[in-house]
């Protein structure tokens, strides 16, 4: 691997500026180029950010083939994740995709198999993992203040109505997929993540409010993990309320909620809930997300030739999930997870 990482950036829009932003703070990477069916809005971007030496691509083969590109950024809409990384991952290409990584098993069987016939690294945008607050909660549960986790849940509340940047697309069901595929996948992610088991079954229910939308836009489900643990997720954009991403984890030793610790036996002498002074996951705003870590993270994978922990082959795990709560919901039957993954 060259030095210095040569970076391209696939799509033009709000995201997409993140991930540049992050990208020029370090010094082990440039950003060479974008792609986007949208010339003039590619060539905006970078003027908006400063960025006069760059190549633009109106075709993404023309960028996937540039020899001086060693990874690339997908930044477009969900339904058009699996494609995009097939054609990086066989050109050799390393690989952020913003999540959902695709819509459904069998797309996201054809990446997964693609990738690991590459050897390419990956890192699905579950960027979440760098908020200040999960990084406590994750030493928190690393050194076992609370105890085996038996139950948690974790919520993804988010109106996202005609105010929000994505709201164009994010109604269309052949785009966003689902109100979990969409952004309530962060949610089923953390969960799975903090109890650290995998999935074995889920039931679930969902409706919807706003009826501009092609789904449902509320959903809740109940997951069963391997070893016994329970939890639950929901999801709602229909929600009137600020944004809330709300974490409650309960251990045989104590519990989480939120930035909130109760742990007699670690903290010696505790009679009362502990609060943590910390930066919430409180805005749907991507401008607010750590993307700076997760870049770093990226970038530090491909120079180290190390496997992401939220890499492709993850994030399957947490897709299977919303994939079978999407079922549970439409069937209004309980969805084992083997039934699922046997589709990709």
């Amino acid at each position: 691997m060259a030095s210095t990482i040569g970076v391209g950036i696939h799509g033009a829009g709000w995201v997409a500026g993140e991930h540049i932003k992050s990208y020029l703070k370090r010094s082990d990477c440039k950003v060479v180029g974008i792609s986007s069916s949208s010339p003039e809005k590619a060539r905006a971007k970078a003027e908006s950010l400063g960025l006069k030496e760059l190549k633009v691509y109106a075709d993404y083969s023309a960028m996937v083939a540039d020899a001086d590109i060693h990874a690339i950024s997908i930044c477009t809409p969900p339904h058009l994740h699996a494609e995009e990384t097939v054609l990086a991952a066989e050109a050799g290409k390393h690989i952020l995709i913003e999540k959902a990584a695709a819509n459904d098993p069998v797309s996201l069987g054809k990446m997964h198999r693609a990738v690991q016939k590459a050897g390419v690294k990956t890192v699905v945008s579950f960027v979440l993992h760098w908020n200040p607050q999960f990084q406590l909660i994750k030493r928190m549960l690393a050194e076992k203040a609370i105890g085996e986790i038996f139950y948690g849940e974790v919520d993804y509340w988010h109106h996202i109505g005609a105010q929000y940047g994505q709201y164009i697309w994010n109604v269309k069901k052949n785009i966003a997929g689902s109100v979990l595929l969409s952004a309530g996948i962060h949610a089923v992610d953390a969960l799975r993540h903090f109890v650290g088991k995998d999935a074995e079954e889920v039931t679930a229910y969902s409706n919807k409010v706003n009826q501009v939308y092609e789904y449902d836009t509320n959903l809740v489900g109940i997951i069963k993990f391997a070893g016994g643990a329970i939890g639950k997720v929901s999801a709602s954009f229909d929600v009137q309320c600020p944004y809330a991403f709300n974490i409650d984890l309960l251990g045989e030793k104590g519990a989480i909620r939120d930035n909130r610790i109760y742990a007699s036996d670690f903290f010696t002498g505790q009679t009362d809930w502990i609060t943590v002074p910390t930066i919430r996951p409180d805005s749907g705003d991507v401008a607010h997300h750590p993307f700076d870590g997760e870049i770093a993270h990226f970038l530090d994978c491909i120079q180290n030739n190390v496997e992401s922990f939220v890499n492709l082959a993850d994030a399957v795990k947490s897709h299977m999930i919303c994939y079978a709560m999407d079922r549970s919901a439409e069937l209004s039957r309980p969805v084992k997870l083997s039934e699922i993954t046997a589709e990709m």
